[in-house]
């Protein structure tokens, strides 16, 4: 009996040695027989993503050279192009001057800088822009300097903005305001105006442009240094100095006076305007 409790203690110690021998196989060489798979299967990861983004790549490559494609097509060619901001010029007359076209890709060259370029050569355009309506329109949007005056040279008419930039050298009346009596050193189209008597004709141009804004109007002004003489009729005169002009048009003074006269009818004398806004009526002329 003694003899066979003896050997199974040996069988148990020698079963529980060869567990903890494995156990110690398995701590000290972790997963070293189960590593190769998972590096296999990373590789293959990696693989899959590398082909992901290259498909993706050609997809978006196919996609967008289609668009390409498709934008190019004549379906995309301007047929209509339009004006809108312009009052001097007609609408046929500016998209003459633009040199706009239709038949020609609305996306890839319209000529948008080429019109631009060749419309502000024309002193008339401040501004210039250039839209596009898909699929197949143009837009010319203008912004026109606005003609106040014209300066009577010789038998010429000068054409000046407000600011006194000349848009235009006339032959014929340009049924503008006249001013007449300055003296001018240089007249090129596109470019402010000068004369000897600059002050003058400053303030004379913003009493022009107050003139505008005050809805009054004057057929012609003779500077004589620094007075002015404003015609409102050839037999009606008003007389004093720009800045006394400025002052009596914005506080709607002269228009009371001007609209009463001609409410009786008077069309023959001269509106004297003084200091402190004061203005007098003489009935001679």
């Amino acid at each position: 009996m003694e003899q066979g409790k003896n050997t199974r203690l040996a069988f148990i110690e020698a079963a529980s040695a060869t567990a903890t021998d494995a156990e110690q196989l398995n701590t000290e060489e972790p997963g070293a027989p189960e590593d190769i798979p998972c590096r296999e299967i990373r590789r293959k990861k990696k693989k899959r993503k590398k082909k992901n983004l290259r498909r993706r790549f050609l997809i978006a490559l196919v996609l967008v050279v289609a668009c390409a494609i498709f934008l190019a097509s004549p379906v995309f060619n301007i047929k209509t192009v339009t004006v809108s901001g312009n009052v001097y010029y007609t609408d046929e007359e500016v998209v003459n001057m633009s040199g706009a076209v239709t038949g020609r890709n609305l996306v890839f060259c319209p000529g948008k800088k080429e019109i631009r370029k060749r419309l502000l050569q024309d002193p008339y355009f401040a501004k210039v822009k250039v839209k596009r309506h898909l699929p197949s329109a143009l837009e010319i949007r203008v912004t026109e300097r606005k003609q106040v005056a014209a300066i009577i040279y010789g038998n010429r008419y000068i054409v000046i903005d407000e600011e006194g930039r000349v848009l235009r050298i006339a032959r014929t009346d340009p049924k503008l305001t006249t001013l007449s009596g300055l003296t001018l050193s240089r007249i090129r189209i596109g470019k402010t105006v000068r004369a000897e008597e600059k002050e003058t004709l400053k303030e004379t141009l913003e009493m022009v442009s107050t003139m505008s804004r005050g809805d009054l109007y004057f057929k012609k002004i003779k500077v004589q240094k620094r007075t002015i003489r404003a015609y409102v009729y050839d037999t009606l005169i008003v007389k004093g100095t720009p800045e006394q002009m400025k002052k009596a048009i914005d506080s709607g003074n002269l228009q009371k006076v001007i609209n009463k006269l001609y409410q009786n009818k008077t069309k023959r004398g001269t509106i004297s305007l003084g200091e402190h806004n004061y203005i007098s009526f003489s009935p001679s002329f």
